[in-house]
């Protein structure tokens, strides 16, 4: 299992939660559940209810916010979450 820095922007972070955070797992849906699993108060902040997220997920600069699932994770690598633009 790898460890990650993930980056939570402004409007995810809440009072007590830390802008950065360093989560386990072997790909990108695993490190954010251990962040729930942390935290939970993040997952309504990060996903719908449908488990789509609310935000633009980035591993490492590449945006991998539909492929989650299969994306590994490497130890020192980082995951940013970014706000979504709006749908026109």
């Amino acid at each position: 299992m790898a460890r990650a820095l993930v980056r939570l922007p402004v409007g995810v972070v809440l009072p007590g939660i830390p802008a950065l955070m360093e989560c386990e797992g072997a790909t990108v849906a695993e490190v954010l559940a251990d962040c729930i699993a942390q935290e939970p108060r993040l997952k309504n902040r990060i996903f719908r209810r449908d488990g789509t997220p609310w935000v633009g997920v980035v591993l490492n600069g590449c945006n991998v916010t539909t492929e989650t699932e299969l994306t590994p994770v490497e130890d020192g690598d980082e995951i940013r979450m970014l706000p979504l633009a709006g749908v026109c």
